[in-house]
Order: C-alpha cells, then structure tokens, then sequence
C-alpha cells in the first residue's frame, strides 16, 4: 500500500504519486510518501524523482537493519524500530521503520501497521505545519510517538521485576522459572535495538545535517533524552533479572539441600536398624533365642539403637 500527503500554507491532503512527483520536482509543496508492504521494484520507480541511492531503496524494503543513520548530503536515511509486547508473545515485537527525509519530502516504510506512522496520518490534517514547515518535523513526530510507546513496555517490565522479586522465594515450580527467563529474553531484545536507536538520536542532535534545521535539535535531543533514560532503565532490570535468576536458582539448590539432608537422616537412622536385623536374620541359632521374651528383647535394642541415632544427629544439629 502508498499512502501519499501533500501540504503546504494551505493545508495538508492527500494525493497521488504523479501529483507527489509534480511536487517533489517544482517545490511548490511538501510531499510525503508512506510504503507500507511494496517491493523493491515499485518502491525504486515510486522515488525515482526524489533522487534517492539505489543502497537506500534496497535497505528500505530489507528488514533486517540495524537502527542507523546514513547522511547523503540533500537526504537523510534513518532506520529505527518500534516495539510491542502482547501478553502471549515470548518476547516484544520488534518492527522496522525506515525514514527518508530530503529537502521537501519524507518517505517511510514498514511491513504492517505501525503506531508511529498511522497515528502521524491521522494528526496530520489537523497539524499541517508538520509537513508544510518541513518535512523534518514530521519525522521528529514519527520519532516522538515511537518512543512513547516504549515506556509501558518499561513499566510493565518494572512490574514484572517487581513481581518476580517477591514471589522467587516462596515459588520454585517450572513456570517461575519459564517467567524469569522470558523476562530475561524480552530485556535482551529491547537492549539489542534501544542502544543502537539511542546512537542514531543523538547523531540525528549532534551532525550539521542538511536537510534538519537548526532549531530542531533542541527537540530532538528531548526525544533522546527520553530514550536514554530507557535505555539506562533497560540496564538495571537486566542486573536485576539476573539477580533474580541466581535467586531462583539458589532458592532451589538449598530447598533440594534441605531435602538431602532430611533423606541423609532418615538412611543414618535406618542404617543401624538394618545392621541388627541382619545380624538376628542370621539361618543360624543364636544364644539369645534361648532367652524368655527374647523377641522382645530384639525390638527393644533396635528401638534403643534408633533412639540413639536420632538423639546423637540431634545434638550435632542436623535435623
């Protein structure tokens, strides 16, 4: 799908792509031109006005970048990730978004819906100088609404540490330890893209880029600011899941230490049992058969021989 908005003092409304091309040619306007799931081929006749490097269409309909930043000069090309985190899913959901933004025009790519960009679409007939400004400040906005979407991800995550900090102790089945390695496992995807996004911001704040004005950076640097303190949060649950992990792990090897030991006390209680009952269940005749109530006598000593055991690993404390 291409979805195509063209605004300038007027307003913002959307359009085709010969009307986009027209645009992008004479700068009457500012033009945005959005793929959603198109291929290369299409993708490669659709910017062919805008200039852009053959590397650029080819990473556009690739998705498997890292998040980035690739200056040519009339352009930027910038590569982040949005994230969602459904409660059936092992892990977030991690879905690429491409940003293309030249002198007057932004071009952005994704396979399937994307928050960023649907909720861009739909403010943009209410705030035109998004695009009619420049198109910069759309991306700044695509940007801004992806990072917000990355905070109750880290608020769930906090409860979810949370959580996990109280219960370990009292819980040691299976599905304890399944829950702690998926948190594990959703920490360590969200680090893998929320540290190289963070670079790309703070380039996106610090290069003389042609096509971002000056008085952008400001906002943008808040954009990373906020993406910082994710990713600093990010870290900390990462120690702490693994705190917890050796918690759990800890928890378990001492609740199967206090079942060794209880076991041990039971087969050093049994064991001089089982050497007067081997020594009496001997096929020959013993002297004390002889003696009256001699059976009581055997049950006696193995009572006392019992007692003794119990009485001696009581008093070295192992029980």
């Amino acid at each position: 799908m291409i979805r195509v908005w063209i605004a300038d003092a007027s307003g913002a409304k959307a359009g085709t792509l010969e009307d986009a091309h027209r645009v992008v040619l004479d700068r009457s306007a500012n033009v945005w031109i959005d793929f959603e799931d198109e291929d290369e081929i299409v993708v490669r006749e659709a910017l062919a006005p805008c200039g852009v490097h053959p590397l650029v269409v080819e990473d556009l309909v690739m998705q498997v970048n890292r998040p980035k930043l690739d200056d040519y000069g009339d352009y930027v090309y910038v590569v982040v990730h949005s994230a969602r985190w459904e409660s059936s899913d092992d892990r977030p959901s991690l879905r690429e978004v491409d940003i293309v933004v030249g002198q007057n025009w932004i071009v952005t790519y994704h396979d399937g819906a994307t928050r960023s960009v649907n909720t861009a679409a739909e403010i943009l007939p209410k705030r035109p100088g998004l695009l009619s400004k420049n198109p910069a400040l759309l991306m700044h906005f695509v940007l801004d609404v992806l990072v917000d979407h990355y905070l109750p991800l880290v608020d769930r995550l906090a409860d979810d540490v949370d959580e996990l900090e109280e219960q370990v102790f009292n819980d040691s089945s299976q599905s304890m330890h399944a829950r702690i390695l998926r948190l594990k496992r959703g920490i360590g995807a969200l680090r893998r893209i929320i540290g190289p996004e963070r670079d790309t911001l703070l380039a996106l704040t610090r290069d003389e880029l042609k096509p971002i004005p000056a008085e952008l950076r400001p906002y943008l640097r808040d954009v990373y600011d906020r993406l910082a303190r994710v990713a600093d949060m990010l870290e900390s649950f990462r120690d702490e899941s693994s705190s917890i992990l050796e918690l759990y792990l800890s928890a378990i090897s001492n609740r199967t230490n206090e079942v060794v030991r209880r076991l041990t006390v039971i087969a050093t209680i049994g064991l001089p049992l089982t050497v007067v009952t081997s020594y009496y269940g001997m096929n020959f005749k013993l002297p004390e058969f002889e003696w009256a109530h001699s059976e009581w006598y055997v049950l006696g000593l193995m009572l006392a021989t019992g007692l003794a055991t119990w009485w001696f690993l009581r008093s070295q404390k192992w029980d």
